[in-house]
């Protein structure tokens, strides 16, 4: 299976992440506050045209269809804030969905990312997640990411302690 990114499709991007979002809440994992997942909550200076679909396109012939979700940016004001601009990448709402889940999808997602942060000369990725999960955690871990520090952060009127990580390229 191959893969093709596409960041000109914020509302289908939003449908998957409310689709995702309402599996986490029907299976007892509730990580995003669903009513919060809008365009006005979502989209704004720093994530317009930084909301990435990506596509696995099938080898036999078929239609290509949206498997993931997340949104890349390179200016994070709430999370990083002490990051200057354009020094490094900040990965958001990451959702893979249901019928691709368990596929190595984020390793594609990892390398698409790491080449767009190289093409803009940044060597630094970094994410952050609810540190009340751990297989969460251990998932980043897996994939090189280092957890460097837990802080409150308060999103859309709801407060989570989050792990931050980084990794470099």
């Amino acid at each position: 299976m191959t893969f093709t990114f596409r960041n000109d499709q914020p509302d289908l991007a939003i449908d998957i992440l409310k689709e995702v979002g309402q599996w986490l809440v029907n299976n007892d994992q509730e990580l995003w506050n669903l009513d919060t997942l809008t365009a006005q909550n979502l989209l704004d200076e720093h994530t317009m045209g930084n909301l990435y679909i990506m596509y696995a396109d099938r080898n036999d012939g078929t239609e290509s269809e949206p498997a993931a979700v997340f949104i890349l940016q390179w200016k994070d004001p709430l999370f990083w804030p002490d990051v200057p601009d354009n020094t490094s990448g900040f990965i958001h709402k990451l959702a893979i969905r249901r019928p691709f889940a368990g596929q190595n999808l984020f390793a594609a997602i990892l390398d698409f990312v790491r080449q767009e942060c190289l093409r803009r000369g940044i060597t630094t990725l970094q994410l952050e997640t609810d540190a009340t999960r751990p297989k969460l955690m251990q998932f980043y871990e897996r994939y090189g990411f280092q957890p460097t520090y837990r802080k409150l952060i308060t999103e859309f009127g709801d407060t989570y302690l989050c792990q931050f990580y980084t990794i470099k390229f």
